[in-house]
């Protein structure tokens, strides 16, 4: 590992005046999980890290009045998985959370290192993008909000500019009727996901027709993805076997997915059919049972 500085600020603007610095590559460290795996074997070399642990305001669960749910960037991700107000909110969350690593590997990744790392199988990325989540920005002054499906520009990258930090994420609340999973497949317990689905359904009254919809794939593209002509397939329809079939199908043609060592292309396409279908089969029963199962 290349030698490098290390800081360790006690203020927001401190935090995000050291990464705007142009003499230095600054790297900001939350838990670690990736930027440290990242500096002994993928040639990752910051002259800089910035550790965010003792700068406040990042490390929090905040219930809102609107019914959604801000979650500070530094957050565990074990601490999301645990939340009750998470829980309560927006369980999918939760869900995709525990599927990251291990225990231990849980109670140092956050959610914001989850997501700032940019990779297409971050874990948390297609749910919260299937659940319209926001981040939160700031270069320690000002603060900007883009959707997170609009948040990663390619492997590894992000909108996030020198001396910005991802301060939140803000989760907005589950409309009515309305259904949410994520699932995902992957070689070993704490491999990362060969493919992963998240899929949020909202259902007419009383029915299982679909009302709104968003799917979003991870590990299938250069960065997670919305199935936008997938979502444009299911709208206003009934959600049955047929309509499930020609949905998981359309999932597919939009996928675009590479051979690498943990599945080939090919084999990733037949994952996003399957998944598709499982997690829109879930959905129909859901609805079917009345909002309840």
């Amino acid at each position: 590992m290349k030698a490098f500085d290390y800081v360790r600020p006690s203020t927001l603007e401190e935090a995000c005046a050291v990464l705007a610095d142009p003499a230095g590559s600054a790297k900001a460290l939350a838990g670690g999980t990736d930027v440290l795996v990242q500096m002994r074997a993928a040639g990752l070399r910051p002259s800089v890290v910035v550790s965010l642990k003792d700068v406040p305001g990042l490390n929090f669960i905040h219930a809102d009045d609107d019914g959604g749910v801000t979650i500070g960037a530094v957050t565990p991700l074990g601490a999301v998985e645990h939340s009750a107000v998470i829980k309560e909110r927006c369980p999918a969350v939760a869900q995709a959370a525990a599927w990251v690593g291990s225990v231990q590997v849980r109670n140092r990744a956050t959610i914001g290192g989850n997501l700032c790392n940019a990779a297409p199988s971050a874990d948390t990325a297609p749910i919260l993008i299937a659940l319209g989540a926001e981040a939160v920005i700031t270069d320690g002054r000002e603060e900007r909000v883009v959707l997170l499906e609009e948040f990663f520009t390619g492997p590894g990258q992000t909108v996030l500019g020198r001396g910005e930090l991802l301060r939140a994420v803000r989760v907005p609340p589950a409309p009515a009727r309305s259904f949410a999973t994520y699932l995902k497949t992957f070689r070993s317990a704490m491999d990362c996901c060969t493919v992963g689905v998240g899929l949020c359904a909202t259902f007419e009254e009383g029915s299982a027709a679909i009302k709104d919809v968003r799917l979003a794939l991870g590990a299938v593209a250069p960065t997670p993805m919305r199935a936008r002509a997938t979502e444009a397939l299911l709208a206003g329809r009934e959600l049955d076997e047929t309509t499930i079939a020609a949905a998981s199908a359309k999932a597919v043609e939009e996928a675009q997915p590479i051979d690498d060592i943990r599945a080939s292309a090919a084999y990733r396409e037949v994952l996003v059919e399957v998944m598709s279908r499982r997690v829109l089969t879930a959905a129909c029963a859901w609805a079917q049972n009345g909002g309840r199962g």
